[in-house]
């Protein structure tokens, strides 16, 4: 065989060798993506027992972490929705309100007093750093849409987080909704934070003694329903349900 004609093979050979490596490469099973975990938490904070079979008043607690089935941090979260237990009644029209616009400008001492319906806490992880932030709620205004909820979120002393949620009735076995779009949080360029935990308290007494909220008079068993959606940067979507029972337990100290 002459030296062109092995120069010949050789080269048919790499490239069928190349078109191998190449189909195996494509056939092989990419590495699976981790998934997304979330865990939604709900209570209920007896503030007064009202006599005569009236609804007891109370604060609701909810709170979420969101999180990766390997323990690395999730892709910001884009939209969280809020279902609440049919049954319970909520008076916002008993509230002062506030706007977007006056958090924006003057911050919340800009608010109406009475227009702060509850406050918690947050944590953010950005450049592997974890951010706390905390949180204070307000009663926005009515729309057709639903009531504005207005969340007012600060991290680092200066860098304030608005949201604005819309509360609306709803049907079937719950009786509320709350959808929260979250605008993502740019730290530098393509880099964004995203918020891994947060737990808030809503609640209080408005005009004439009128509460917030008021708890269902009734208990279907196993208890009262609510659940939390979620949606990330990524594309993915997650659910998380929590139930108060409706048989309450006392604690043993002992």
């Amino acid at each position: 065989m002459s030296h062109l004609s092995r120069r010949l093979v050789a080269t048919a050979v790499c490239a069928v060798c190349a078109v191998c490596v190449a189909a195996l490469a494509a056939a092989a099973p990419a590495a699976p993506a981790a998934d997304h975990t979330q865990r939604m938490d709900i209570g209920a904070e007896l503030v007064h027992q009202q006599p005569g079979g009236k609804p007891w008043i109370v604060n609701l607690g909810i709170g979420a972490e969101m999180g990766m089935a390997d323990g690395s941090v999730p892709p910001p979260i884009e939209h969280m929705r809020f279902s609440f237990t049919r049954g319970a009644k909520v008076h916002p029209e008993a509230f002062p309100t506030c706007t977007q616009q006056v958090l924006h400008d003057a911050g919340p001492n800009g608010c109406p007093k009475g227009s702060r319906l509850g406050e918690g806490k947050a944590s953010a992880t950005a450049l592997e750093t974890v951010f706390p932030a905390t949180i204070q709620v307000f009663n926005g205004p009515a729309t057709k849409a639903g009531r504005k909820i207005l969340i007012y979120a600060r991290a680092l002393g200066t860098v304030v987080i608005p949201l604005e949620g819309t509360l609306k009735k709803s049907s079937g076995q719950y009786g509320w909704v709350l959808d929260v779009p979250v605008q993502k949080i740019q730290i530098v360029a393509d880099q964004f934070a995203s918020i891994t935990s947060f737990s808030v308290t809503v609640g209080g007494i408005g005009r004439k003694g009128v509460p917030f909220i008021e708890a269902p008079t009734s208990c279907a068993k196993p208890g009262w329903p609510f659940l939390g959606e979620f949606r990330y940067a990524d594309g993915a979507t997650g659910t998380s349900s929590a139930l108060i029972s409706c048989l309450l337990k006392a604690t043993n100290n002992d």
